[in-house]
């Protein structure tokens, strides 16, 4: 008997504990912080409808419509998008290339990417992108494309530029 008398003094205190656990977290409700401070941050976007041929040909040739102004906080990094409708024109070996303009500096390799697209002797046509996720100091900046081809039908037209700042 004094065994059955133990476990129900036992199955009492349970029960007393539970019942005072689930009163003090009415009383005392727990307090989650949920930390905001990650992710995309802000988002700049800007489209162009116009066509951009490569005249003049072997000459980097900025494109001004397509320009997005930005800022960097401390702590971010950025994300740049680049996409567009190419066309390159046959007749030989035809190419054209596109580059990141940052403050009026144009970006290439290694430090940036660079799309070269090409044709032998077959027009060619369809989309292209360029994207790159970089830490570049604090402050304002600007961002557009550049576009250098090697002969005067080759071109872009209907292009998008997307900037994202976010933290890691």
């Amino acid at each position: 008997m004094s065994n059955g008398k133990g476990l129900s003094i036992l199955a009492l205190l349970l029960g007393i504990s539970g019942l005072g656990l689930g009163v003090y977290t009415l009383v005392f409700p727990q307090v989650q912080v949920v930390d905001t401070n990650f992710g995309i941050q802000n988002t700049w976007f800007n489209y162009d409808s116009g066509m951009y041929n490569t005249v003049p040909t072997a000459t980097n040739i900025v494109i001004p419509g397509l320009t997005v102004n930005f800022t960097v906080n401390a702590g971010e990094y950025v994300y740049f998008l680049f996409n567009t409708y190419t066309v390159v024109a046959g007749g030989g070996l035809s190419s054209i290339k596109f580059n990141f303009v940052l403050d009026g500096l144009i970006k290439s390799p290694p430090d940036y990417p660079e799309v070269i697209y090409a044709s032998n002797g077959a027009d060619q046509y369809g989309s292209a992108t360029l994207q790159i996720t970089k830490a570049i100091t604090v402050g304002f900046h600007n961002i557009t494309i550049s576009i250098i081809g090697s002969y005067a039908g080759n071109g872009i037209k209907d292009s998008t530029l997307l900037v994202q700042t976010f933290i890691p």
